[in-house]
């Protein structure tokens, strides 16, 4: 029998160049489905993502590639002053960093999901989600771009006519608007677990999620991120493992 849900969980790794944090990140890879990878832009080097790509094909996972302004001074966090032409030309030699290192380990690529301010401002900005649709579409065919659910990334996606992964985040507050709450907000992040197993759940489940506001939103979801890069992920990947199969909701 089934589950009658399914969920993506996502976890950005790969955004550290010491093996021991290689190794929490493997740990992470088994309450997983699909990983972003650092390909040098915010963090990381070829030595990480060759270890990231290995480690993430003996648990079959959906190995996607994870961009960023390049910045590696503010880990891609801050919106950098960049032309248009600079921009492009960091993301593609991200992306093809990221595709050569991949095609030597026989790697399949499924997704791209920018970092930090990137992915924020294209989440706002059309132009600049366009631009990252076209660099994708550039160096990848037929490849998804992962983004923030009903954003303008998935307009500028469809526009571009590459596929889209719409993405929640079972640890963050979102607007009436279907927004993310700024982390300069002193709510903009949930802090307990059980409120963070909770939003999961109901992302997973397609029911709405409370607002900042107050108001309910309805977010179609493909794909649940779980953030690795604090010190509690393991034992919160672990419980939203156990917490989604007492609710017969399969990760896959």
């Amino acid at each position: 029998m089934t589950s009658k849900f399914s969920i993506d969980i996502n976890c950005d790794l790969g955004e550290s160049i010491e093996p021991d944090q290689w190794e929490k990140d493997a740990l992470l890879m088994t309450y997983i489905s699909s990983c972003n990878i650092a390909c040098g832009g915010h963090a990381g080097n070829t030595q990480s993502i060759e270890t990231s790509i290995n480690n993430a094909l003996k648990h079959k996972l959906k190995i996607g590639a994870h961009p960023s302004f390049p910045d590696k001074k503010n880990f891609g966090r801050k919106e950098m002053d960049i032309s248009e032409k600079d921009l492009r030309g960091a993301l593609r030699s991200q992306l093809n960093t990221f595709h050569s290192i991949c095609k030597k380990q026989q790697a399949k690529i499924h997704h791209i999901k920018p970092h930090g301010a990137l992915y924020n401002l294209a989440a706002k900005d059309i132009k600049l989600a366009v631009l990252i649709s076209e660099e994708v579409s550039k160096v990848f065919k037929d490849i998804a771009l992962m983004g923030l659910a009903h954003s303008l990334m998935t307009d500028a996606a469809n526009q571009v006519g590459i596929p889209f992964i719409n993405e929640g985040f079972m640890d963050r507050y979102y607007h009436a608007s279907g927004q993310l709450v700024s982390r300069k907000h002193p709510l903009a992040v949930h802090t307990e677990l059980k409120r963070c197993l909770e939003q999961a759940t109901r992302l997973a489940t397609r029911k709405t999620i409370q607002t900042l506001e107050g108001e309910y939103l309805e977010l179609k979801v493909d794909s649940i991120c779980l953030h690795g890069d604090h010190e509690n992920a393991l034992p919160v990947a672990r419980q939203l493992h156990q917490a989604f199969d007492k609710k017969d909701i399969q990760i896959q």
